[in-house]
């Protein structure tokens, strides 16, 4: 893995740890804002620099990071409330990722 990949894990783990709290009730809104904190960043990181970060190594630090975020709480014992929610999860990290993306180039192409 390269580095920009391990940078990306960085970023989601340390937007992770500070959002995490503010987050905790359950629900399919509370999930989709708690996305918008963690994944939109990433996805205006790259857009806003499109010429020093990769977007598929972006799309694949996301994914691995919300399969294991999802590994990490079915090992403590965290009940996953439905199957549906994992998947409308995975759908909206792509929505949020895409949007920060184009949000990103945007900010960059006004400079």
């Amino acid at each position: 893995m390269n580095l920009a990949f391990w940078r990306y894990q960085l970023i989601l783990g340390l937007l992770y740890i500070f959002w995490e709290e503010f987050f905790v009730m359950g629900g399919i809104l509370n999930q989709l804002a708690f996305n918008f904190s963690v994944f939109y960043p990433l996805g205006f990181l790259v857009g806003y620099r499109p010429e020093n970060e990769d977007l598929r190594t972006a799309y694949l630090a996301a994914f691995i990071f919300n399969l294991l975020s999802y590994l990490i709480a079915r090992l403590v014992g965290y009940p996953i409330e439905s199957v549906i929610l994992v998947v409308l999860d995975f759908v909206s990290l792509v929505v949020v990722l895409k949007l920060g993306l184009y949000f990103g180039r945007r900010a960059q192409s006004e400079e």
